[in-house]
């Protein structure tokens, strides 16, 4: 009696195996695969958003207008249909002979100095809140050269910094229309810079390598304008608050053969225009 029991009940247990095996596969069967024109209908326009349950990857360069250079990147990135996201920048920087509001106090080249370069790399995963509203929150390193601190003037003294920055961050993209989708970008962290430099005017010889630490916050705001099926343009406004942190050698003057930093707490703003091309 036993025995009929186990018979009856695995042969149950293997028939609804087999009926669900048949749902999945009829339900995978009949859900075909969106085409690229359906996909990019849906999208924000905006990097580090895709339509759920689809990939979207874009290319494309941008512009930043900074009060002590200008900053130029190419970049690449992807959302994959399961949600992670990735994106790499390659930065050149023209350095101006100006103030650098980041860190105020700090004496002002005569000379442009050196250009600037660096690579950015971020990793986030996309939360897909509604069908129009999406957050991404990830993380970012920067790898620089002159791009936070460069000093030269006509008497042979020079900075050089070199730059790592890890920071946490959040995007808050929203799709207002087909076309416009307004987004915010909070990130911020920890940044080191190691300095280096020669300053043949020093009245004190001393050794010249010293170490600028910053807590970085900065909340940008952004508004994509698709004027395609493809392409968008992404107008943005960054405002930034530096912490700075000198060690000893790089808070002492200039004079005394240091590297002359601050540790006052710098704000500035910062515009910029981006052009994604996404497929």
């Amino acid at each position: 009696m036993k025995f009929k029991i186990y018979l009856v009940a695995a042969s149950c247990l293997f028939s609804y195996a087999a009926f669900a095996d048949n749902n999945v596969a009829a339900s995978t069967s009949y859900a075909p695969k969106q085409t690229e024109s359906q996909v990019l209908s849906q999208y924000l326009g905006l990097p580090g958003t895709a339509p759920k349950h689809d990939t979207v990857s874009a290319a494309g360069a941008a512009f930043e207008n900074t009060p002590s250079g200008t900053n130029v990147y190419g970049f690449y990135t992807q959302t994959l249909s399961n949600d992670i996201y990735y994106e790499v920048r390659l930065y050149g920087r023209e350095n101006y002979a100006t103030t650098n509001p980041n860190i105020p106090g700090v004496a002002v080249g005569d000379i442009a100095p050196s250009n600037g370069y660096g690579i950015t790399g971020m990793l986030g995963y996309t939360l897909h809140t509604s069908p129009t509203f999406d957050i991404t929150p990830y993380v970012r390193v920067n790898l620089q050269q002159n791009m936070a601190v460069s000093f030269v003037d006509t008497e042979g003294d020079q900075t050089n910094s070199r730059t790592y920055a890890l920071l946490l961050g959040s995007k808050f993209a929203f799709k207002a229309t087909p076309t416009f989708s307004p987004y915010i970008n909070l990130y911020g962290g920890y940044q080191n810079n190691t300095l280096s430099g020669t300053y043949p005017s020093a009245t004190v010889t001393s050794p010249t390598d010293g170490t600028l630490v910053q807590w970085v916050t900065n909340y940008e705001i952004g508004l994509g304008t698709k004027v395609s099926e493809h392409v968008t343009l992404i107008p943005y406004w960054i405002y930034t608050t530096t912490f700075n942190y000198p060690d000893s050698q790089a808070s002492t003057s200039l004079a005394s053969g240091g590297n002359g930093q601050s540790s006052l707490t710098g704000t500035s703003q910062s515009f910029g225009l981006k052009l994604s091309v996404a497929w």
